[in-house]
């Protein structure tokens, strides 16, 4: 039970922050001589997250939903939003359909995900720097920026490569602020998640769901620090730049690399 909710703690925290959910679930589980977890406890996980993305995001949800029906106090602006949310979830969706298979086999090799990491940290110094010299023009999402991060998101179907780490950087790359980049960013997971987990309905359910008391720990766990990062890194934000997140993964990323080696 420890160790799944050792688990659902990593996923949930770097689910949302820019440090690659899908690296740590497999370098962490490497480095302590850890099974693969299961197709159970991958799938209660990222419903973990997507409930805590959820409840972080319930107002701006129940406008989405509200504005569909002509209702609320800006139905224009919630239905444009939908529309961005929609435009931009297609380039994943397209990539996860497309190339899911050929990217599954990296999840096996941990030493891959340390040298993606360092791409990661790259980008968001990269990220860091375009802000320092084109400070942000707008906290609207347009439909470039939206397909932007669109294709941002769908480059993170490599382990290692941050979901939210690459969409807010292209986020910033059209001129949007950090902290709304990152917003856009977190609905944008919504769907994302959502298509993961459908997409592993079918092998769980064909006979290796396995519900025990040690997954529901690990399932709180990514619902509990998933929704503490979101606010958490929300805050963050405000003030601060990317560049401590570059920086962890600078130096994570060699040290595990060695640590693997050794193991």
């Amino acid at each position: 039970m420890l160790q799944d909710i050792v688990l659902g703690i990593v996923q949930g925290l770097t689910e949302f922050l820019p440090v690659s959910s899908s690296g740590h679930l497999v370098v962490v589980p490497a480095l302590f001589g850890w099974e693969q977890p299961s197709l159970t406890f991958d799938l209660v996980l990222h419903l973990g997250t997507l409930l805590a993305v959820v409840f972080a995001f319930r107002a701006d949800l129940v406008a989405l939903v509200l504005g569909l029906l002509g209702r609320g106090p800006d139905p224009t602006r919630a239905r444009r939003l939908l529309g961005l949310l929609v435009v931009g979830s297609i380039p994943a969706g397209v990539a996860g359909l497309a190339l899911g298979s050929f990217f599954e086999d990296l999840f096996e090799r941990p030493g891959w995900v340390c040298g993606f990491w360092v791409v990661t940290a790259l980008i968001l110094l990269a990220a860091d720097r375009h802000v320092e010299r084109f400070p942000a023009t707008t906290d609207t999402v347009g439909t470039r920026s939206a397909v932007g991060m669109g294709v941002a998101q769908a480059a993170a179907i490599t382990p290692g490569i941050s979901r939210s780490g690459t969409t807010i950087a292209a986020g910033v790359g059209f001129g949007l602020t950090r902290t709304e980049a990152a917003r856009f960013s977190f609905l944008l997971s919504i769907p994302a998640i959502l298509g993961a987990v459908i997409t592993q309905i079918p092998d769980v359910t064909g006979g290796e769901f396995d519900l025990t008391a040690s997954v529901a720990a690990g399932f709180v766990a990514a619902l509990v620090s998933g929704w503490l990062a979101i606010e958490g890194f929300l805050r963050f934000l405000r003030t601060h730049s990317l560049r401590a997140f570059a920086l962890y993964l600078l130096v994570v990323a060699p040290v595990s690399a060695v640590l693997l080696w050794l193991t």
